[in-house]
């Protein structure tokens, strides 16, 4: 790989079609960082593959290339580059890919307020000054790639078929829990080493997005994949921007699916672990409800489960 140059300000890629916005980005932060604009998802991707960039924000509804595909090439060819998507309309597969795909690190919806803009790119240059690591794949002692393995793995679902159709994907190759509550989610947690969570978007009537962002907030390692019959917009946004999940899958998902799925979250959970300074990569926005008084109950019995386990 040749050694593209570097600026010793931050450098941000605005990519959109509209260039009254790409105008008024530029203004807006010229004068903390070095700014480049592309007028499209094509352009784009020719300046990831030829120039440093720290922070990527592109929009997603451009002709030709999307702001996913954008996301994707940049997650390929500059893996350090924080990922930002730019999105004034809810297309739900375009953020679900964007998840998947582009690794996400936030949201941003359009009209953006300038302020709360200001915060998220700021974020954003703090997250890319920690190195990317990928740990290699495991494997036995003729090179033949193994799962990871000494890594729980807990299915918060009403629906026992979740678990089920994960236990068969798995071939008892680890250790799988499932609960149907988040009492039952959070007594598991304190009984067990999880480093990986399948969970629906609502278990027994309640929605996981306030668990998820205190879970987030004391255990910031642990991987969490989202399984859900009826994902939406909103709340994918929402659990990226305040809970930083890794995968959106649809159910039904294949044994393929979820056996690559729950591998590629473990080598990450190992992998956060490892190098706790690569946290800083996926570290949220506040979210305003965990300072509401109905949560002060679930933040107390996470932090005595997490302060319980590393004491140990």
């Amino acid at each position: 790989m040749t050694d593209l140059p570097i600026s010793a300000r931050p450098r941000i890629l605005f990519v959109d079609d509209e260039p009254r916005i790409l105008i008024a980005l530029k203004a807006m932060f010229k004068q903390d960082y070095e700014i480049t604009t592309a007028p499209g998802g094509a352009a784009a991707i020719d300046l990831i593959k030829t120039n440093v960039f720290d922070v990527i924000v592109s929009d997603q509804r451009m002709p030709g290339v999307t702001g996913v595909e954008v996301l994707r090439a940049a997650r390929d060819n500059q893996p350090k580059a924080v990922r930002l998507l730019l999105t004034g309309y809810s297309d739900l597969n375009a953020i679900i890919g964007s998840i998947n795909e582009g690794e996400i690190f936030r949201f941003i919806s359009k009209p953006w307020s300038n302020t709360e803009l200001r915060a998220t790119l700021a974020s954003a240059v703090r997250a890319s000054s920690v190195e990317q690591i990928a740990l290699p794949p495991i494997t036995d002692a003729a090179g033949v790639q193994q799962p990871p393995s000494g890594v729980g793995v807990l299915v918060l679902d009403d629906d026992p078929q979740t678990f089920a159709n994960l236990k068969h994907a798995l071939e008892s190759s680890r250790d799988v829990f499932a609960a149907s509550t988040v009492d039952g989610c959070l007594e598991i947690l304190s009984k067990n080493s999880i480093g990986v969570i399948f969970t629906e978007l609502v278990v027994g009537g309640e929605e996981v997005a306030l668990l998820l962002s205190a879970l987030r907030e004391h255990h910031p390692s642990l991987v969490v994949v989202v399984i859900t019959h009826q994902a939406d917009a909103g709340h994918s946004i929402e659990l990226i921007n305040h809970g930083q999940i890794y995968r959106l899958l649809l159910k039904p998902s294949s044994d393929s699916v979820l056996r690559g799925t729950v591998n590629i979250a473990t080598r990450r959970f190992q992998m956060l672990q490892q190098h706790p300074e690569q946290i800083q990569r996926i570290v949220v926005e506040p979210n305003p409800q965990l300072q509401a008084p109905a949560a002060g109950g679930l933040l107390s019995r996470i932090k005595k489960i997490f302060t319980s386990s590393w004491a140990s």
